[in-house]
């Protein structure tokens, strides 16, 4: 019976699909996708892990200060017990005082058990240490603000570029639904007479050309889906459809606020992160600095040994003879050929050229928000003057068309109209696109939405 119901149980699981959501269709937003991924890319998963690690770290650092308990046990028997000579005169007075005879002490079996405990009561490089796992936390904290920035600006491009390529086949399809009628109307002006027979083939070539490039678009359309799979952390050809439109991502990207905002270089994830490493440079020298100091370490002992020729330790009247040792250890590091002064030396220059970064990073810092956000405000006009020349590249191709309709045009100029608002109609796109990286650039560097 209970097999039966497990079958059933199977069926039902593999019927209704719920063995697994990775097919299932995801619906989102250019948003939505931002927090998914920071959920569920692959990197972040990682940066999210070595900050648990390092909290780790630091109470495995923490931890070599408590109180450590060991316990030992062993057996040894004797296959050949070790022989001292021994002078006669002790066994026999009269003997020569030169004569030595062969004696072996001890049992043929003996065991032992021991439980000692160290503390340690002073190290150098325990307490530096410790304040090297905090700042080791620390900069794993760090990566992983970093790696959710980097992995918001490779969403916002995936999805981005995802949305220019369904834009741009639909903007395909209407251009070549347009061409297809224009052909229809050609071919029967043709055939009263209107027009030549090198118009038909050259619009048969114009719409041959847009039909080549959409299958070429459908292609990369493709791609670009397995990319944003891809950073989201799901499998490539997982399904998705993508909810916001053109417009709900111009609107987004447009924010002229970002343009006034203030910027402090030594509040950001770069400044803090170089600010990590002259921590890091600094313990390392005092890390070094302290391999000239004293180690102390007490510690107590307690055991029992037991002796016998037979393996009798198992007996209840076995002997067993206790031992306890209370002690400290001091190792005092004397000379060491002027390793340790040569390690502190080069530590200390590590040091100051992490101070000279930190300098150069803040600089730097600097130059690039100003590049970022002179960036951004060129985007913004680049996308106004897209949409002005894409109107003004529609409004040239519908007159060249009518002129060509009505017999005061030819097929060239219509031609390079349309090819002029092909390029138009890309352009415009890619505006969008880039004023979107743009913003995102420029929001990661002021730590916006990180």
């Amino acid at each position: 019976m209970k097999k039966t119901y497990h079958l059933l149980f199977l069926f039902f699981f593999v019927l209704t699909g719920n063995y697994g959501n990775a097919q299932d269709t995801l619906r989102v937003g250019l948003n939505d996708a931002v927090q998914y991924a920071l959920e569920h890319n692959a990197n972040t998963y990682k940066a999210q892990n070595e900050v648990l690690k390092a909290r780790r770290k630091v109470w495995e650092t923490t931890a070599m200060g408590f109180p450590q308990i060991n316990g030992s046990v062993s057996y040894q028997k004797m296959l050949e017990k070790p022989v001292q000579m021994m002078p006669a005169r002790i066994f026999n007075p009269q003997a020569p005082a030169d004569q030595y005879i062969p004696v072996s002490f001890g049992t043929d079996q003996s065991a032992k058990w021991a439980v000692q405990l160290n503390q340690l009561i002073f190290n150098g490089s325990y307490i530096v240490g410790l304040y090297s796992s905090r700042t080791y936390k620390k900069i794993s904290e760090n990566a992983l603000v970093k790696t959710r920035q980097k992995v918001r600006e490779l969403t916002v491009q995936a999805y981005g570029n995802a949305l220019f390529q369904d834009e741009f086949l639909r903007i395909m399809d209407d251009n070549i639904q347009v061409v297809e009628q224009n052909l229809f109307e050609i071919r029967q002006m043709y055939r009263n007479g209107l027009v030549e027979q090198t118009d038909v083939e050259q619009l048969e070539l114009t719409l041959a050309s847009l039909r080549n490039q959409r299958d070429y678009l459908e292609k990369m359309r493709q791609t670009v889906y397995e990319m944003l799979n891809f950073v989201l952390g799901r499998d490539p050809d997982a399904p998705l459809q993508l909810t916001d439109s053109l417009q709900d991502i111009i609107d987004a990207s447009k924010d002229l606020k970002l343009l006034d905002a203030s910027f402090d270089p030594t509040q950001t994830i770069d400044y803090r992160i170089a600010q990590n490493k002259v921590k890091a440079g600094k313990l390392q020298v005092r890390f070094q600095q302290s391999q000239f100091l004293p180690q102390i370490v007490g510690f107590v002992t307690y055991g029992k040994n037991a002796y016998n020729n037979d393996f009798t330790f198992f007996d209840k009247d076995q002997a067993w003879y206790e031992q306890s040792i209370l002690g400290i250890s001091i190792n005092i590091p004397l000379f060491s050929g002027l390793q340790r002064m040569k390690k502190v030396g080069q530590a200390r220059l590590d040091y100051l050229n992490a101070q000279k970064d930190l300098e150069t990073q803040a600089r730097q810092l600097q130059i690039t928000y100003q590049r970022l956000r002179n960036d951004y405000e060129h985007s913004i006009r680049q996308l106004e003057t897209a949409r002005q020349n894409l109107a003004l590249a529609e409004k040239i191709e519908r007159k060249e068309r009518i002129k060509y309709k009505e017999g005061v045009g030819n097929s060239f100029q219509l031609n390079q109209a349309r090819m002029q608002l092909y390029q138009m109609q890309q352009k415009y796109l890619q505006s969008v696109l880039d004023l979107l990286i743009k913003k995102t650039q420029l929001e990661n560097l002021l730590g916006i939405n990180n």
